[in-house]
């Protein structure tokens, strides 16, 4: 993906992840819970303890190309046998997601 770097501040930006937040509730939450269980697509909690700010920018910004070329979602995709559909994510949105993914993950 594009990106090589995501700039995240040690305390969590309450404004980003309201904003994130919003999005989940349109975009992510018909496949994805906030705990680990699996709906359609894998759970939340504890994402961004495995992957990388930039990891997940770049999976949610350019998910075909990562479904593609990253074999731990080529893993990812043989558990869930759907593939993600492009959100098609602003920058600001997808970096907000990030923040929301932080704040379910414990960031204060």
């Amino acid at each position: 993906g594009k990106y090589t770097t995501v700039d995240v501040t040690e305390t969590l930006d309450v404004s980003k992840a309201e904003s994130g937040q919003k999005a989940f509730d349109v975009k992510c939450s018909s496949c994805h819970k906030l705990s680990e269980e699996k709906l359609v697509g894998p759970g939340w909690l504890g994402v961004t303890k495995r992957r990388t700010p930039v990891w997940i920018m770049n999976f949610i910004t350019n998910t075909d190309a990562m479904i593609d070329k990253d074999p731990a979602v080529q893993a990812q995709l043989e558990i869930c046998l759907v593939r993600m559909p492009n959100q098609n994510l602003a920058e600001e949105e997808a970096r907000n997601i990030v923040e929301f993914m932080r704040k379910n993950d414990g960031a204060k």
